[in-house]
């Protein structure tokens, strides 16, 4: 099951078309599981990884996957060649991810580029690895491309997410 948890008011239309898309994409369960706070001291830019690790009340399985879904900045990352702009931060083949929705207004304005992230976050719960097919939802999404795409997975990586996924369940 996939347990989107928003961190800040999203319209409930919006929010259930993107649990569909979620459930086409991984053919799992996906709901709008509530609402968490923002803890206590963080600021925006949020810091994901702190947000991952301190955001309480989540109450999920231990074989769902939560996504904490935000509409306030992320902090970029470091990285060795320099900052990077983060929408979205996933602990390879653990069970939370968090998106923001920056810097669209809503889910309906960036639809297409909010749920190719989304796949991408959550396809990284599920242990996949990034994808050289430009179509797929796991092309590194550092790339200039990557917003224009569609949200799906290519075959490959559409298998290898419901071999994840079957696995998990057994």
């Amino acid at each position: 099951m996939i347990r989107v948890v928003t961190l800040d008011p999203f319209d409930d239309k919006q929010l259930a078309k993107f649990n569909r898309t979620l459930y086409t994409a991984f053919g799992v369960g996906s709901e709008h599981s509530g609402s968490a706070e923002v803890p206590a001291g963080m600021s925006e830019p949020l810091d994901a990884e702190k947000l991952l690790d301190e955001v309480k009340g989540i109450r999920a399985y231990k074989d769902d996957k939560v996504l904490l879904l935000t509409s306030r900045k992320l902090k970029d990352r470091e990285l060795p060649s320099g900052k990077a702009p983060t929408t979205g931060f996933a602990r390879y083949g653990k069970d939370r991810a968090v998106l923001t929705i920056a810097p669209f207004k809503d889910l309906e304005t960036g639809y297409k580029a909010i749920a190719r992230h989304a796949l991408h976050q959550l396809g990284t719960l599920w242990e996949l690895h990034h994808c050289l097919d430009p179509r797929c939802s796991m092309y590194p999404p550092w790339t200039p491309s990557f917003n224009q795409g569609d949200h799906i997975f290519c075959t490959f990586c559409r298998e290898k997410s419901e071999q994840k996924i079957r696995l998990a369940k057994s």
